[in-house]
């Protein structure tokens, strides 16, 4: 079992606490000297909101590096919870939120080629008339929109299920509306439950997460079936020489999503194994690792700002840019369409392409593969234009439904 850097909670552990600032002082977003670190972080304690709360990208670095494993970011989610319940949300945020129709995800799916719609069809006729079969793989929402990642040869024989109306509710979370996050999961248990499944592959290091600790440990709602990251289970069939790989003799840029900090180095270190099985050279940007930036997904739970997620975006492109590997590599279905977004702008442009992890294991496994995140991140931009425009015109507030 991959043990957690830092303890998942309802809360935060304020009796572990001394207010020393290390949190702050080291984020590698805010970087602030240690006396405004410890200002700041007491201004957040004692009114519940300070300016940590309003930059903070969700990259929860803070976590790993507080000393006494006072779960800050807990913290700073909390206040985001008590914005939105004083609040709501701006209406712009249904948009992009799961189990919401019409979205930026259902306008996406409806967009994909007949043979991408195809597969996602078939992983939703698996969740509703669910095959005989103790291991499948989930398909989270990010993942549907990029099918062809889990339509491998690789994962012959396992069947993949997955659904809009199965989301694991990883923005729900993190962007502290607990409530409809709760009812997510609860509605995952009781689906993955009918399903009788007995063990559950999960490429997604989001839904990874949510499934093996905040739904058992923050929401009290455990999954009774094993959950398995899907990066764990490729590194065991390379191990026991059931995949065999070619070397691909590149150099790639490593992007460290967010989530993996979580389970501390084990996940970081195992992004670094399979490139290195798979001939590839990690090429260690300046923020790397448990420091790594944000792609700018997060970003918008603090702020729900179109200019701040590309913004964030942006820096963390043009840094890993910077390295002059022959590619960008992630781990995240969420961090590709992020960044193929940002670099739809002509003076961001990636000047080399972008891959997904498992991507690089099928090129290296002899599959021919094609970076297919910029067409995505058209259609989402093509959709997203005008339902945006609008909702920032207007200063409605929503609940989620």
């Amino acid at each position: 079992m991959v043990e957690t850097a830092f303890p998942f909670a309802d809360r935060f552990l304020e009796e572990r606490c001394n207010l020393c600032g290390i949190c702050l002082a080291q984020c590698p977003v805010l970087e602030w000297p240690i006396e405004r670190a410890q200002a700041e972080f007491r201004k957040l304690l004692e009114a519940g909101w300070s300016e940590a709360a309003e930059r903070c990208t969700g990259c929860m670095a803070c976590n790993i590096l507080c000393p006494l494993g006072a779960n800050p970011h807990t913290r700073i989610m909390l206040a985001w919870q008590d914005r939105y319940k004083r609040e709501g949300l701006p209406v712009r945020a249904r948009w992009v939120l799961p189990y919401q129709r019409p979205s930026m995800i259902t306008k996406s799916l409806e967009s994909l080629p007949p043979d991408e719609r195809a597969i996602v069809a078939q992983w939703e006729q698996n969740v509703r008339e669910p095959r005989d079969a103790g291991t499948a793989i989930y398909a989270g929402c990010n993942m549907m929109l990029q099918p062809r990642r889990l339509a491998s040869p690789i994962f012959a024989g396992i069947p993949v299920f997955g659904s809009l109306d199965l989301c694991c509710g990883e923005p729900l979370y993190r962007m502290g509306c607990w409530d409809a996050a709760r009812k997510a999961a609860e509605n995952v248990r009781q689906t993955i439950g009918q399903m009788r499944l007995e063990r559950v592959l999960v490429p997604c290091m989001a839904g990874y997460h949510l499934f093996r600790h905040v739904y058992p440990e923050v929401f009290g709602i455990p999954l009774d079936v094993e959950i398995v990251s899907l990066l764990d289970w490729i590194d065991e069939r390379i191990a026991s020489g059931k995949l065999p790989l070619s070397p691909l003799g590149k150099r790639a840029a490593v992007h460290d999503s967010c989530w993996p900090k979580a389970s501390g180095s084990h996940f970081l270190d195992l992004t670094r194994k399979l490139l290195a099985a798979c001939g590839v050279e990690a090429i260690e940007p300046e923020h790397c690792r448990e420091r790594a930036l944000c792609c700018g997904m997060g970003v918008a739970a603090a702020r729900f700002s179109l200019c701040h997620i590309a913004d964030t975006a942006i820096k963390r492109l043009r840094e890993l840019q910077k390295t002059g590997a022959d590619f960008i590599v992630d781990d995240c279905a969420g961090c590709d369409w992020i960044f193929a977004i940002a670099g739809l702008i002509p003076s961001v442009k990636p000047a080399v392409p972008i891959y997904h992890l498992l991507d690089i294991v099928r090129m290296a496994a002899g599959e021919k593969v094609n970076p297919g995140a910029r067409r995505l991140a058209k259609s989402m931009a093509k959709h997203s234009f005008a339902p945006l425009a609008s909702a920032y015109l207007s200063g409605r507030r929503i609940r989620i439904d």
